[in-house]
């Protein structure tokens, strides 16, 4: 199912078409299939960060969560610790994450961070 995913996404890039992807990234598996897929293909990797306190209030008012699953994939999420670019939504409002990964986008940097990231083992599990 994950290789259908990233395969699903690997197409639509090839086609010319920009897509935005929100997934979780929580284990080699998953990890090395997105990699393996996408490395020679445009990936700005944002990492979207808030504190361990936000998480577990957020999971508590979504109400459609297990309860602690956040907490447990939290080390595991954040142990890439390579982003082209990252957010705090704790701290900044859905509005000004947009711009900023507009700014980016518009910017012309590379997107690098994805290709340093398959160029090193990565241990998620």
């Amino acid at each position: 199912m994950i290789t259908l995913f990233y395969s699903t996404i690997k197409f639509m890039s090839a086609k010319g078409m920009n897509i935005v992807v929100d997934t979780v990234n929580d284990n080699d598996e998953r990890l090395n299939a997105c990699l393996g897929l996408l490395s020679d293909h445009p990936v700005l990797f944002v990492g979207v960060t808030c504190s361990k306190e936000e998480l577990i209030r957020r999971e508590k008012l979504r109400g459609d969560r297990e309860i602690g699953l956040a907490i447990s994939q939290y080390d595991k999420v954040y142990c890439l610790g390579e982003y082209d670019i990252e957010l705090n939504t704790e701290t900044l409002r859905p509005n000004e994450c947009a711009n900023l990964i507009l700014n980016f986008i518009r910017s012309n940097r590379e997107y690098s961070a994805f290709k340093k990231l398959n160029k090193r083992s990565v241990g998620v599990s």
